[in-house]
């Protein structure tokens, strides 16, 4: 997930529309007179040490968000999240002041129509709306338990990792059946995923969710407006096209003996009708297959990934765009409380993708990159408590031990 600004428009457009919804959020709550108010909010701290540095540095850095539903009446409702992302803490100016990224993921409001056997779901958004990749689709509309994979936790947000983002402004129709646990949607947005155009995406999307089965799965195109065609000034011509598709299924469920979880996305595969060719590369390929076992409380979850690096780069666990991960955790109650402790030990390799297994002997495993992290939570209050130390095993072989450990700790609850 990308750290975006709102600047899709310009800083005045942007004004706008803030002001827009504002204004329809303080008019409905008005009109309906009463306003319910649920939210999330938490942060996490980050000490690690900085690995461009060629000396040992210490980095203190933390992450926040907070992310809320109002609900003005049974039929409308708006969700809202945020989230600051700040500098390294343990510099001179920490006295000072300490640079940050703002991000707002998701600014939404949702009208509810119920019919004889459907209800449907309107909405217009700024931000991310119930991106492709996460199972946040599904927490929302069958209020199912997270099923995405461990390696995408966070600690923060609603969300996990996406395949690919409806991110930019735009509208959401979504279609829920009554009588099976189905829905379909239709989504039109605009962002700015081309370099020189703002783009106009349209997609698809449909989810199932049963008791051994659950699926969403989503495809769109986007189509950047470009004002130029062949040097010479137009109203508007579209030179190409971007297309995008993924999917989430889950075979089984967190409960049965055995599973299987599987995330496969395409993201910004360019079509050029004039060439007739279309080119994806494994790069903006996001391919994740995750075995899953459990069996008295305890789970053990096997998974082979390759992940674009826009994607590691927001990924608290993951180092690597291609290997394995195993992870084990299992929940113990005590007369207080129910902890959670786990572990995974992850091997990979940077910069390498799928298309390597063509050529698996081109590999160098001596660039191997193995961790191990132990974790641990625990709920307090109204809130879940974690902690996990990052061991990095090439970092001994490399000579800088220093560099090795890193450590998260962070804390999530309900408002």
């Amino acid at each position: 997930m990308k750290w975006y600004s709102l600047n899709i428009f310009g800083v005045y457009m942007k004004k706008k529309i803030v002001i827009l919804i504002t204004a329809l959020f303080i008019l409905t709550s008005d009109f309906y007179a009463v306003t319910a108010f649920t939210g999330l909010a938490g942060g996490k701290l980050n000490y690690s040490a900085n690995q461009d540095k060629a000396d040992y540095e210490p980095q203190l850095k933390l992450q926040a968000f907070f992310a809320g539903q109002f609900n003005f009446a049974p039929k409308v409702w708006s969700h809202l999240e945020f989230s600051i992302d700040t500098d390294n803490f343990l510099t001179d100016s920490i006295f000072k002041r300490t640079s940050a990224r703002f991000k707002v993921d998701e600014i939404s409001l949702t009208t509810k129509q119920t019919f004889t056997t459907t209800i449907n779901y309107l909405s217009a958004f700024v931000g991310e709306f119930e991106s492709i990749g996460s199972d946040i689709l599904l927490r929302r509309y069958f209020g199912i338990e997270p099923i995405a994979s461990k390696i995408t936790d966070s600690w923060l947000g609603t969300g996990n990792s996406t395949l690919y983002p409806h991110f930019g402004i735009g509208l959401a129709d979504v279609l829920q059946s009554h009588q099976f646990p189905a829905l379909g949607g239709v989504y039109l947005y605009v962002n700015n995923e081309d370099e020189d155009y703002k783009v106009m995406n349209f997609d698809l999307r449909a989810a199932v969710c049963l008791h051994y089965f659950t699926l969403d799965a989503a495809a769109g195109l986007g189509a950047p407006l470009a004002n130029k065609s062949q040097g010479k000034d137009v109203i508007l011509t579209i030179n190409k096209l971007y297309w995008h598709a993924g999917s989430t299924m889950l075979i089984g469920n967190n409960y049965t003996s055995a599973a299987f979880f599987a995330q496969i996305g395409i993201n910004n595969a360019s079509i050029k009708p004039n060439e007739h060719t279309t080119t994806i590369t494994p790069k903006t390929c996001y391919f994740l297959l995750e075995p899953r076992f459990y069996r008295d409380s305890s789970h053990f979850h096997i998974t082979f990934y390759s992940l674009p690096k826009d994607t590691i780069e927001e990924l608290m666990l993951i180092d690597n765009n291609f290997g394995i991960n195993m992870c084990f955790f299992r929940k113990l109650e005590t007369k207080l409380n129910v902890l959670t402790i786990g572990a995974h030990l992850n091997a990979g390799f940077k910069d390498v993708y799928f298309d390597i297994i063509k050529d698996i002997n081109s590999l160098d495993f001596s660039d191997i990159d193995v961790s191990f992290i132990p974790y641990f939570s625990v709920p307090i209050m109204s809130g879940i408590l974690n902690t996990s130390l990052k061991i990095k095993f090439k970092k001994f072989a490399d000579g800088k031990p220093e560099k090795a450990f890193s450590a998260d700790i962070g804390y999530k609850c309900k408002l």
